[in-house]
């Protein structure tokens, strides 16, 4: 207070110093240093003008915002009202507080000041428009006033309404105020467009004439009581009125009733988009059935089975295509058979495009065919497609389950890995981690090789022993008498997978008994193999004896020839009882080495096995390992060697000796001769067999001096020279031929009266 008393007394002493004289009054530039001193030291609150030229105290300037205010019609722009003041903006926008404060008349809004009496005069305004108009919008104003729209909505609409603003506010759009006679002046409007329709029109048509918005049509269209309804009530709706609708209904009912259908092709043409609802609810009384384009009746799928009963009754067919209306597509007719052919219907009966036709009717077509299913599948069997049929299809299965087994080994080998590396703790991770090979590859390999082996036992198991050909030979006379030409082909291709199935059973059941025939032959040809092979090879071992008895270098010779004559032929009828028992028409007996090897690693294991060294043993010189061999060969062929019996040999050496001595007399060939006759003294003087060529007759001889008397050997010498020139072809072979016929004689009888020597000599 002193500060203010002190300030009162000097702007009471600078109030003399003006009006003193002029001697006495301080300059513009003292009085200016005096106010900025005081404000500096905060003594004044002052605020320059723009110019910087006058000063206004903050209540000045509060009052001179207040009747600009007024000035202006209770609107004032702030930076207008700084312009028009003469003060910065800043001190306008800072003094605006104090201005409102404690004036609820006063709103600051968006830059502006508005008064309560500007809110008045709008307010005004706006119901003269809305007299006018009917209807304003919250939006417009917006734009026409410049102000928010919530400020006007609130502050001006709202508030007023009732008061200054006579109308209604929309319920369904708050933005938006009419008047009653606005509304009923949009209802008779409406009403009147509607009235005069009988066709379903689109909603923005109705618009387009009433000149009225989409919103306030929908609002205001149940308050019409118009006589129709709306498809929606979004943009592309339509306005359908109740005299079409009434006659769609009975167009409807009308046609359903003279036909039992309804297509839904011809209710979209009525203006029915959707169809299926409107036929539920039209036709909701009905027992209906909705096809894929139109919808039946109970009669019709009655009447249908009517037809399927009579057509199975009677053994024939029926054509539902031409016994049911024109409109009905593919899809209708599947449909319609699919309700009515169940239980015992569908067995008896099978469709072919829009065809029933009874099994009875087929098997009578298929009876037409068994002769030739007779015929056709003996000639196959007879020809040995059948049998070679049946063993590509076991052959095939055998691969399929062979994939299939390693299939399964992979999988369990898979389940052992993934539950070795996830195992329980401390097991064989011992908690580390481990990386395990993924078999997904693998796996997916095998499932193709599988797919792949499986198509090709379905592709070898499908043996043709009718021909589609002779099928539509024998079926297509019966089938044009009946006029079911278009029935021909999908008959042949029905009836060629049954016709070749039952030739398959007419096949096995001929093959069985031709397999029975066979096998009792195949029995006793066994046992007369096994006979001749225990006798061949009983031989070998008797002619391997004697071969011991001589020298070694002749035992070599002796034992090769034995192998590739004797020995070839024993592995030749065996190997010609594999051939047989793999139903192979190979014969073996004119095969070389090479030849047999091959054969045999193409059999299966069970044969090649065992075989395999049988046949290399002919190429060796041991006939200990032949033996060996062909007592497993044999096995494998389920044949056994029978056990020696000395007695046995003992007549079997005897019997040779005789076999050699009938041959011998009965021989006039010169140099068979001398064979015969150094066999039958080799077998006489030793007890042994000896299986040798001609070559090996000179060694013989050598080895059997032994045993003859000197005159014997020499007779025998002479014999075996004039052999050698006879068959050399030499000046003297005739001149050897005329000795050799002359000492002939000799020979035999030496052979004859040969005797075991005593025991002395032996």
């Amino acid at each position: 207070m002193a500060d203010w008393e002190e300030v009162k007394r000097l702007a009471a002493d600078f109030q003399k110093v003006q009006l003193s004289s002029t001697t006495q009054r301080l300059s513009e530039r003292n009085c200016i240093e005096i106010v900025s001193w005081l404000i500096d030291h905060k003594m004044i609150d002052l605020i320059f003008t723009s110019d910087g030229k006058e000063y206004l105290t903050p209540s000045q300037l509060i009052n001179d915002i207040r009747g600009e205010l007024y000035d202006n019609g209770g609107r004032i722009n702030l930076v207008e009202l700084s312009k028009s003041l003469g003060v910065d903006l800043g001190h306008v926008n800072a003094h605006i507080n104090d201005v409102v404060k404690g004036q609820k008349d006063i709103q600051s809004i968006l830059g502006q000041l508005i008064d309560s009496s500007y809110i008045t005069r709008i307010a005004g305004e706006i119901n003269e428009k809305l007299s006018q108009q009917g209807q304003i919008n919250v939006s417009d104003l917006t734009i026409q006033y410049d102000l928010p729209a919530d400020f006007l909505q609130q502050q001006v609409l709202e508030k007023n309404l009732g008061k200054l603003i006579f109308g209604k506010q929309d319920q369904n759009d708050p933005r938006i105020f009419f008047t009653e006679s606005f509304i009923a002046r949009s209802k008779a409007k409406i009403r009147g467009a509607l009235g005069g329709l009988t066709r379903p029109t689109p909603v923005a048509s109705i618009l387009n004439q009433v000149d009225m918005s989409e919103k306030l049509f929908f609002s205001l269209f149940e308050q019409t009581d118009a006589y129709g309804s709306l498809t929606g009530r979004m943009a592309g709706a339509q306005y359908i009125p109740n005299v079409y609708a009434r006659s769609q209904s009975e167009w409807v009912n009308n046609f359903y009733k003279q036909n039992g259908y309804l297509e839904f092709d011809a209710l979209t043409r009525l203006g029915i988009s959707d169809y299926k609802t409107y036929i539920k609810k039209q036709l909701s009384s009905e027992e209906i059935l909705l096809l894929n384009s139109c919808v039946i009746s109970k009669n019709i799928l009655e009447r249908v089975e009517a037809d399927i009963d009579e057509c199975i009754s009677s053994k024939s067919y029926v054509d539902l295509q031409s016994n049911l209306p024109s409109v009905f597509n593919e899809k209708d007719v599947q449909a319609i058979l699919n309700s009515v052919l169940t239980g015992q219907k569908q067995q008896q009966t099978i469709v072919i495009d829009s065809f029933i036709i009874s099994k009875s009717f087929i098997d009578n077509l298929s009876k037409t065919c068994d002769e030739l299913v007779k015929e056709k599948t003996k000639n196959i069997v007879e020809s040995g497609k059948y049998q070679q049929y049946q063993i590509s299809l076991q052959a095939s299965q055998a691969k399929v389950q062979k994939f299939e087994d390693v299939e399964e080994k992979v999988d369990k080998r898979e389940e052992r890995r993934k539950k070795a590396a996830g195992g329980k703790s401390g097991g064989g991770t011992q908690g580390r981690e481990t990386k395990t090979k993924s078999t997904k590859k693998q796996s997916k390999l095998l499932s193709r090789n599988s797919e792949e082996d499986t198509e090709i036992v379905e592709r070898k198991a499908s043996l043709e022993i009718v021909s589609a050909d002779d099928v539509k030979g024998i079926i297509q006379d019966s089938l044009e008498e009946e006029g079911l030409d278009d029935l021909i082909e999908p008959l042949t291709q029905y009836l060629l997978p049954k016709l070749n199935e039952q030739g398959l059973e007419i096949a096995a059941n001929i093959y069985a008994t031709t397999v029975a025939d066979r096998t009792a032959n195949r029995r006793q040809t066994h046992n007369e193999l096994q006979n001749k092979l225990n006798a061949l090879i009983g031989d070998v071992r008797l002619f391997e004896k004697g071969i011991k008895l001589l020298p070694n270098d002749l035992q070599t010779l002796l034992v090769k020839y034995l192998l590739k004559t004797l020995c070839t032929d024993i592995v030749t009828e065996i190997l010609n009882y594999v051939a047989a028992e793999q139903n192979s028409s190979l014969v073996t007996d004119s095969f070389n080495n090479d030849q047999r090897l091959k054969f045999v690693n193409d059999l299966p294991a069970e044969f090649k096995v065992p075989l395999l060294p049988l046949v290399k043993s002919l190429t060796g010189q041991n006939i200990d390992d032949f033996m060996t061999a062909v007592e497993e060969g044999l096995s494998a062929c389920s044949m056994i060697i029978k056990k020696i019996d000395k007695k046995k040999d003992r007549t079997i050496v005897l019997n040779h000796k005789h076999q050699l001595l009938e041959q011998l007399n009965k021989c006039e060939d010169l140099a068979l001769v001398l064979h015969l006759a150094t066999l039958v003294i080799f077998t006489t003087a030793t007890q042994c067999m000896l299986h040798a060529s001609g070559r090996h007759v000179s060694g013989l001889l050598s080895f059997l001096k032994q045993y003859l008397a000197e005159d014997q050997h020499a007779e025998f010498t002479s014999y075996h020279d004039f052999v050698t020139l006879m068959l050399s072809a030499g000046s003297e072979a005739e001149n050897a031929k005329e000795k050799l016929k002359e000492k002939m004689a000799t020979i035999k009888s030496i052979a004859n009266d040969f005797k075991k020597p005593g025991a002395e000599k032996s």
